[in-house]
């Protein structure tokens, strides 16, 4: 029993740190005349919990790329050329992975 659960840790481990912090540590400059968004996010402090922030963003319609910037608690989120978001689908998003959205500011492109 007890190696079942120090090969699980191991594994969960793997995962989260050979997986999860290459994504959030990733440096991607924004697509020309994209709109970017920046989401204050309350609770964002563990990379695991990140990663599923991340991901739950990633996978609304029109998303190019999120960035999770842990220490400032936000997230930029790139939206692919002339795609749109509404600010409750980000709302509903943050709240289903777990986290207090705030301030959502829509930056325009160009």
């Amino acid at each position: 029993m007890l190696r079942q659960i120090v090969l699980m840790l191991i594994f969960t481990a793997s995962l989260l740190f050979g997986q999860g912090v290459p994504l959030l540590a990733q440096q991607t400059s924004p697509p020309d005349s994209a709109q970017q968004i920046i989401v204050r996010v309350d609770g964002a402090s563990c990379p695991f919990c990140a990663f599923g922030l991340e991901k739950r963003l990633g996978h609304l319609e029109g998303v190019a790329d999120v960035r999770l910037e842990m220490k400032a608690g936000k997230v930029i989120i790139t939206l692919q050329k002339g795609a749109t978001v509404s600010e409750q689908a980000l709302r509903q998003a943050v709240e289903e992975a777990g986290f207090t959205p705030r301030e959502i500011s829509f930056l325009p492109s160009g």
